[in-house]
């Protein structure tokens, strides 16, 4: 996932701040538009548009917001010609996060917070945040909690399919957030252009004390800009002098930046995604990656990928990348063989179904408005494919999981071709995981009360028919590792 950052082009984005008002003649001296590398070309998917980030929820779909306030989903294995979408009409879209392959929420430069379905966007509507100043950036840990950081060093909290009125709350006080990352419910880590850390609660952010970190006689505009938390206890932040910081969001003590990226021009890396605690990938304005282990950064090498401006990276895996420029192109490789082309199919695929993914059907979700919530979907893998291993399911804000071992083995049953199946159940960041003990080629699953609960607000929701649909993430895991995330839009009752 990218978060977007308040210093690129201005475009619409008349409150963003920018790091430069360098002439055209001198950016184009500074960063030569000629891509070495050769490897599959840039796709146009929104042409005449500047992409400012991207988000992938999983190797088959990523999802682009432009300067115009329009959202692009496409399959970066098979882009095809994906027609863009506005979801903010008049405003420039800064960031974007997608927890699953059916709920995406962006922000952009006049406060607001945008939440639509990325295959089927319309009817969405933006919603005030922060009407004092632009969202650089946001982050969503789950389908029901997504977290905004905005121009003057605040925080804003909100449920995505409703977002009410929250409050901002200052963490950073005086500072410019630039970044944001969140690798759980209740930790949320922000960079800012002083080269300031934060790491706070989003549910209770109190008053957090933020932390140096890359604070080394940087000017202003050159702190960090970008940050990628693969796991709570490490988090990878860039500047635009080509460093990269790597710190525990909990701890951050003394850090050093390293250089990654040497360049002449202050103005260097934009974005970093960590698909893994021993590997990120950032992109930077000469239209270069480069990949490095953030443990042990060493001096890895940047590699030329496109020739316009890269402003944003996410990294569905370990071995697939999709960056997005300042021309509307989306570019997918390899971050550990940039050379090597990503194999494209000749026509668009089903967005984020793979052919040997399992599928999921037969899905409901029943009793929430009077209070006995009932969960089931069936899901099978195809014929000769890797069998099921471990099923997580994340709930919508308003349903959560019964903590209790106990309650979960009384309400949650898992069975194949009507025979029970074993299995071991725990919540973990307040999304269910099952993991069988003997793989499966399909599972049936129902999770019942009280191994569910709703909250009364909810409830009162759709009994009165305020709410009728609700988004559950399901994700499956084979014995190959892979794994398959589904988002299942259902009718509640």
């Amino acid at each position: 996932m990218t978060c977007g950052r308040s210093d690129r082009p201005r475009l619409r984005a008349h409150r963003v701040r920018f790091a430069s008002a360098l002439p055209l003649t001198l950016l184009l001296l500074v960063y030569p538009v000629v891509a070495r590398a050769a490897l599959s070309a840039p796709i146009p998917v929104d042409a005449g548009n500047a992409l400012l980030g991207v988000a992938c929820p999983g190797a088959g779909q990523c999802t682009a917001v432009d300067s115009d306030g329009r959202e692009v989903t496409f399959n970066p294995s098979a882009p095809g010609s994906p027609v863009p979408s506005s979801v903010d009409a008049g405003n420039s879209l800064l960031g974007v996060a997608c927890p699953g392959a059916g709920q995406c929420t962006a922000v952009d430069n006049d406060g607001r917070e945008v939440t639509f379905e990325p295959t089927a966007p319309a009817g969405a509507a933006p919603s005030d945040l922060d009407a004092s100043t632009s969202l650089p950036a946001v982050a969503c840990p789950s389908l029901g909690q997504c977290t905004a950081v905005d121009a003057a060093g605040q925080q804003i909290t909100f449920e995505p399919a409703a977002p009410g009125g929250p409050t901002p709350t200052t963490i950073d006080a005086g500072g410019e957030s630039s970044g944001l990352a969140c690798p759980s419910l209740s930790e949320c880590a922000a960079v800012d252009r002083g080269g300031l850390e934060t790491t706070f609660n989003p549910a209770a952010p109190g008053t957090p004390t933020p932390a140096a970190i890359d604070t080394n006689g940087l000017r202003a505009y050159q702190g960090p800009r970008g940050v990628a938390c693969p796991s709570v206890s490490q988090c990878t932040a860039v500047d635009n002098k080509g460093q990269e910081v790597t710190f525990n969001p909990a701890a951050p003590g003394a850090t050093t930046p390293i250089l990654i990226d040497p360049s002449s021009s202050p103005f260097v890396l934009s974005a970093v995604a960590c698909p893994s605690v021993s590997q990120c990938t950032a992109v930077d304005y000469a239209g270069r990656e480069v990949t490095f282990n953030p443990i042990a950064p060493g001096t890895p090498t940047p590699t030329p990928i496109d020739a316009r401006y890269l402003y944003g990276v996410s990294c569905a895996s370990i071995s697939q990348c999709t960056a997005v420029d300042n021309g509307g192109q989306e570019v997918t490789f390899n971050p550990t063989s940039p050379d090597t082309a990503v194999p494209r199919s000749s026509s668009p695929s089903v967005v984020g179904t793979g052919l040997n993914s399992p599928s999921l059907a037969h899905a409901s979700l029943t009793g929430i408005a009077k209070g006995r919530v009932s969960l089931s979907f069936t899901l099978t893998t195809r014929k000769h494919a890797p069998t099921l291993r471990t099923i997580t399911i994340t709930l919508p804000a308003g349903l959560a999981f019964s903590t209790s071992k106990k309650t979960l083995a009384q309400g949650v049953v898992v069975k194949q071709h009507a025979k029970n199946l074993k299995f071991a159940a725990k919540v973990s960041h307040g999304k269910l995981i099952i993991t069988l003990t003997q793989p499966a080629s399909s599972a049936q699953v129902t999770i019942s009360s009280p191994a569910i609960t709703v909250s009364s607000t909810i409830a009162n929701k759709v009994k009165s028919g305020k709410v009728k649909t609700l988004l559950v993430l399901v994700a499956s895991t084979t014995t190959r590792h892979a794994t398959t995330r589904t988002t299942a839009k259902l009718g509640v009752s």
